[in-house]
């Protein structure tokens, strides 16, 4: 989208990371009924973009994390998922991390060995991908994450 446009959706707030050095932007939207705003989001690592929108909820708040990170950068998510021992997370994006555990038919690489680790040592965070490809041409880049406790409110796809 040209620099001089924005994207607007009636009825929602727009949260926004502008196009930068490596990443095309990204955008969270919240109804605008549900009372949001922005946080800042924890460190990914060098490269990776995030951002990140509390959402109050009734009786509780959770915290939406929308991640990017290039192939070529180091992901460094441990304090992230930690997070998930304090707060209510959601945790979605491209993570561009390859391990058998979250898509049998690929190589593993070195941040998606590191993810697979953290997630072993941190259960209240869940992985709740189906397997299912996120891309075209197949292959699961696209994670998705969640405090362990919203498991059985929660469905993905």
């Amino acid at each position: 989208m040209p620099k001089d446009k924005q994207f607007r959706l009636p009825g929602y707030q727009q949260y926004s990371v502008p196009k930068g050095p490596n990443s095309h932007g990204s955008t969270i939207l919240v109804r605008a009924t549900i009372p949001s705003s922005e946080v800042e989001p924890v460190n990914y690592g060098d490269g990776v973009v995030a951002q990140a929108v509390l959402i109050h909820l009734a009786n509780d708040s959770l915290v939406v994390y929308n991640i990017y990170k290039p192939p070529t950068k180091r992901l460094e998510a441990g304090e992230l998922l930690t997070q998930a021992t304090q707060e209510l997370v959601l945790i979605a994006g491209d993570f561009n991390v390859h391990h058998s555990t979250i898509n049998p038919t690929t190589r593993m690489n070195l941040d998606g060995r590191h993810l697979v680790e953290l997630l072993t040592h941190v259960p209240e965070i869940t992985l709740i991908n189906t397997g299912e490809p996120t891309r075209i041409l197949g292959g699961t880049l696209d994670l998705t994450f969640i405090s362990t406790e919203l498991v059985p409110v929660a469905q993905w796809g």
